[in-house]
């Protein structure tokens, strides 16, 4: 019966918030936009307190048995204790209990600024090394896609460095024409042709360009064509991903609230 009661409770909520979308009547839009949201609020407050709980436990017993790096635990343990005390029994300055968080000047305020800021950046930093192993796995040429995630990547991080911005256009040109050519190597059946070719388009086009007076030729540049990877395909990309996330969003919110889906209960 408990079970059953929490699978109604969960679908009269779900069926009240999404009737609040499409109904317009103040004391429901008032409840979907205020009371439901600090319901939510007070709810994750006592779901991070229990996560707390739970890791404290987690690192005791960690200590206790003795474990691999249980040393480790001492440290969180000792953060614990300390960040408590500072945020809720003692703040080191004359600001008031709950707006010395925020006010420069308690012990609370210089933890978090001192130690907890500087440790956040020195994780960003090695997550660097992490993201450039796994750019040089990804990076490695095993079909046309690999290759375009190669040829973008480079451009992206030429383009953003100052490097990039001394490339000149013609330069540039002639490293879109080696890409090309080395695109459709496979395709010429006599090497001496495409070499020739290449050599022939090296020469030439760059000439060509610049006699046709091109009013920016800017528009060659490595910068140039980083902007437009950012603006046009990276975009595209990215609001396709928000779109399917939408739909499995709508997709996942229609198991809960009809009562198909019961993992959120344990099941």
């Amino acid at each position: 019966m408990k079970r059953q009661l929490a699978y109604f409770l969960v679908i009269f909520i779900g069926f009240l918030t999404l009737s609040g979308h499409f109904i317009n009547y103040s004391p429901l839009n008032n409840f979907i936009d205020n009371d439901a949201t600090q319901w939510f609020d007070i709810i994750s407050g006592f779901a991070a307190f229990l996560g707390v709980i739970n890791l404290l436990q987690l690192h005791l017993n960690k200590i206790a048995n003795k474990r691999d790096n249980w040393r480790y635990s001492i440290i969180t343990l000792a953060g614990f204790t300390i960040m408590i005390i500072f945020g809720f029994i003692y703040n080191g300055s004359s600001v008031a209990m709950g707006p010395h968080l925020k006010e420069d000047g308690s012990a609370f305020y210089w933890m978090f600024q001192n130690i907890y800021l500087p440790l956040g950046a020195t994780m960003f930093a090695l997550l660097a090394f992490f993201v450039a192993s796994a750019s040089y796995r990804a990076f490695k040429i095993r079909n046309f896609e690999a290759t375009l995630l190669l040829i973008s990547g480079v451009f992206l991080m030429i383009g953003r460095v100052p490097i990039g911005q001394l490339i000149p256009w013609w330069m540039a040109l002639e490293i879109y024409i080696c890409l090309f050519f080395a695109l459709l190597a496979n395709r010429f059946e006599q090497k001496k042709k495409m070499l020739f070719s290449l050599v022939l388009c090296i020469v030439l086009l760059p000439l060509v360009t610049y006699s046709l007076n091109f009013h920016n030729l800017s528009i060659f540049k490595i910068p140039e064509l980083q902007e437009w990877i950012m603006d046009v395909p990276a975009t595209a990309g990215s609001r396709a991903i928000m779109i399917g996330i939408a739909l499995g969003t709508i997709a996942q919110s229609y198991r809960i609230i009809t009562g198909r889906e019961r993992s959120i209960l344990g099941d």
